[in-house]
């Protein structure tokens, strides 16, 4: 038999889905390698990311990915990256994103939040009053987005070039190693 059958045990999938067998940090290793071996620059790469994380920042949902993506141009920031900086915003981080950047614009604003309770903070009270509290989390956003993407531009930038740099090390180590191996088995 040329190809080995595959066994069709239900529950083995199952729990290869939520339990990898190799691990969860190698698919993340995998893509962080992906990312580095992207031909551009490592002022692009950290650009790029720290425009999604400014997008993420806004109360524009399903206008993130457009946002970084001309945020990510204008600067001329990795777009890709861009799209992966927005995973920042997620189910888990918008609670806490909006609560803040709600915070932030209703003090740099001057006006009083709609509510006392931020738990309250619902989409019924957003459209009870939708200026008020749509503009004021633009502008916390804004605010609380340009922090954080510099925060992350300047992590990403210092990380990308440490990374890099090493992939590149072990690129001439493994190609040294090769080679000596040739020069070894001609001789």
């Amino acid at each position: 038999m040329l190809f080995r059958r595959r066994s069709s045990n239900k529950m083995a999938s199952v729990q290869a889905f939520f339990w990898p067998e190799k691990g969860f940090w190698r698919g993340w290793v995998y893509l962080l390698f992906r990312i580095l071996r992207l031909r551009s620059s490592d002022y692009s790469l950290a650009a790029g990311f720290a425009c999604g994380v400014f997008a993420s920042f806004t109360p524009l949902i399903g206008a993130h990915f457009f946002l970084a993506a001309a945020v990510a141009w204008l600067i001329r920031g990795n777009i890709i990256m861009s799209m992966i900086g927005t995973a920042i915003g997620n189910p888990w981080t918008f609670p806490l994103i909006w609560t803040l950047i709600y915070l932030v614009g209703t003090m740099i604003m001057g006006v009083e939040p709609e509510t006392h309770d931020l738990s309250d903070l619902s989409y019924q009270v957003f459209m009870d009053a939708p200026g008020t509290v749509f503009f004021s989390m633009m502008v916390g956003g804004a605010v609380a987005g340009f922090i954080a993407a510099l925060i992350f531009f300047m992590l990403g930038y210092i990380f990308a070039g440490k990374i890099r740099a090493w992939l590149i090390k072990l690129k001439w180590q493994r190609l040294r190693k090769k080679q000596r191996g040739r020069e070894h088995h001609d001789s």
